[in-house]
């Protein structure tokens, strides 16, 4: 965890670069020279960032390289799937907090206790979800081809929505389920089939 020293130098750090980007504007409006400094690397990081995942699509990295080797939709090997957690592990731990997750928790910790070992256990993961997420992001820029329309987790056309509910309302109305006399129940049918094959 950063100590307050090294929260208060970042905050300078940033602080610096902001007044040397946007000194007047900082000082005239409501934003600060931190602010602006942070906005400026948060901007250099993403570009390096969106280049890093670009680099790693094109050097044949998927985006299902990051899912468990237990999920069907997975392009990792068990070998190559531990060998990514490992890695997160090394780059989102310390020395102390490897050792701290290497050992066991007793059955009786208190609560807290618990908690904070499931964040910590949390970070490596989350990396490799963020890796996914980037590596998703290039994979369609580099080969929107392969995102066509179609896909189970595409989003549906209003067309298509309306087709559903059309075959929906017919498959009800052709159904055995008692309409009043009063309904005209052939009209209703040849009415939504007109209107299905006209429009859907």
């Amino acid at each position: 965890m950063a100590t307050h020293t090294t929260l208060t130098k970042t905050i300078e750090t940033l602080a610096n670069a902001g007044a040397k980007v946007g000194g007047d504007l900082a000082r005239t409006s409501d934003l600060g020279c931190f602010e602006v400094g942070a906005m400026q690397v948060i901007k250099r990081a993403e570009g390096q960032l969106t280049s890093t995942y670009a680099l790693m699509v094109a050097n044949g990295l998927l985006p299902s390289d990051y899912l468990s080797a237990k999920n069907k939709e997975s392009t990792a090997s068990v070998e190559q799937y531990a060998a990514r957690v490992e890695a997160s592990g090394m780059i989102c731990y310390t020395k102390t907090e490897r050792a701290e997750l290497a050992t066991k928790l007793p059955k009786d910790a208190p609560a807290e206790q618990k908690a904070a070992r499931k964040v910590l256990q949390d970070r490596r993961t989350e990396l490799l979800k963020t890796v996914r997420r980037g590596l998703t992001t290039a994979h369609k820029l580099a080969h929107p081809e392969e995102y066509v329309s179609g896909g189970a987790n595409e989003p549906k056309t209003a067309i298509e929505d309306l087709a559903a509910l059309m075959e929906k309302a017919i498959k009800l109305l052709q159904g055995d389920k008692p309409f009043p006399d009063t309904f005209a129940h052939d009209d209703a049918v040849a009415v939504l089939k007109g209107f299905q094959k006209t429009f859907c």
